[in-house]
């Protein structure tokens, strides 16, 4: 009898929809080996403690802390979101940095803590932000206010155990001068339609080329083997690539020196081991500005 009444109450769970966010120091470990226990330990208590200070203060709740990690819930995906932004604040001025992720997704609260596959997908979103970044899932971002989800940019659509379709990972730009340093790299505009129009048109000193839903990445470096080869100075064997992904253009930089786009009517934007949305026409830069290497910048064009 005792076991089939738990197996009731667990069958019919009263879900919530909730942002749950998961949120972590960077380089504990070694802080350990470096400061030692004692001091290592003050410092990942502080840490915590603002962690706990900004969910508080955003009308979250904190579900559990473990080691030097911690997970809390907010009703508001823009609560969440400033909840991250002001761990990240509070840490700027200590030794330590958190990294930060959250999804929006049903969950089965029981005794002051939730479960399901949004918490899983909270922790797998915060592994792909970098110290001091803030990541979040698509479903988050389409939750967002318009000037909150203007700071958002595409990073990857990556595939989740028990989600049939790739999810879309952004970072987010949480300090005034990274949201001016990414203005040009717009998230999608409407997050409930993608445009399957959006076409790129790419011009190089020996080649045009066009990229339509359904086209193959273009490759762009010294490599003979790249779709468009470029042999400039301070141009990488595999330097960047284009690819068409759930109605934007992407660029994603793996070069050295870095790409430079140029957008008509914008001030330049240094892209280096990242991916940004390509919007509008202009010229991209390899290795330096367009402007100072013309013979080896290429003209692109991307249409709604």
């Amino acid at each position: 009898m005792h076991t089939r009444i738990l197996h009731k109450a667990y069958m019919d769970p009263a879900q919530q929809t909730l942002a749950i966010l998961f949120a972590d120091i960077a380089g504990s470990t070694e802080l350990y080996e470096t400061v030692g226990d004692v001091e290592a330990h003050r410092r990942v208590a502080e840490s915590l403690d603002f962690m706990a200070r900004a969910v508080h203060g955003h009308n979250g709740q904190v579900l559990r802390t473990v080691g030097d990690s911690t997970l809390a819930s907010f009703t508001s995906c823009d609560d969440a979101l400033l909840a991250a932004c002001e761990m990240q604040q509070l840490h700027k001025q200590t030794p330590l940095a958190v990294r930060a992720g959250f999804h929006f997704g049903p969950v089965i609260p029981d005794k002051g803590d939730v479960y399901g596959n949004a918490v899983n997908i909270a922790a797998r979103v915060a592994s792909f932000a970098k110290t001091e970044e803030i990541t979040a899932t698509h479903s988050s971002i389409s939750q967002l206010s318009a000037q909150n989800r203007a700071r958002a940019t595409l990073l990857d659509n990556i595939n989740i155990k028990g989600i049939a379709e790739p999810m879309g990972v952004y970072r987010i730009a949480w300090e005034a001068d990274e949201a001016m340093h990414t203005r040009v790299a717009q998230p999608v505009a409407d997050f409930t339609n993608v445009n399957e129009q959006t076409t790129l048109e790419l011009f190089s000193a020996a080649k045009n080329y066009q990229m339509i839903k359904g086209s193959q990445a273009l490759t762009i470096g010294r490599d003979d083997r790249c779709s468009v080869s470029v042999d400039g100075d301070r141009v990488s064997r595999q330097h960047a690539k284009l690819s068409w992904s759930a109605g934007q253009i992407q660029i994603s930089d793996s070069s050295t020196n870095g790409t430079y786009i140029h957008r008509e009517g914008q001030s330049p934007l240094f892209v280096r081991r990242e991916t940004v949305v390509l919007t509008g026409s202009g010229y991209i830069g390899l290795g330096c500005l367009p402007e100072e290497d013309a013979s080896h910048a290429l003209r692109y064009s991307v249409r709604d």
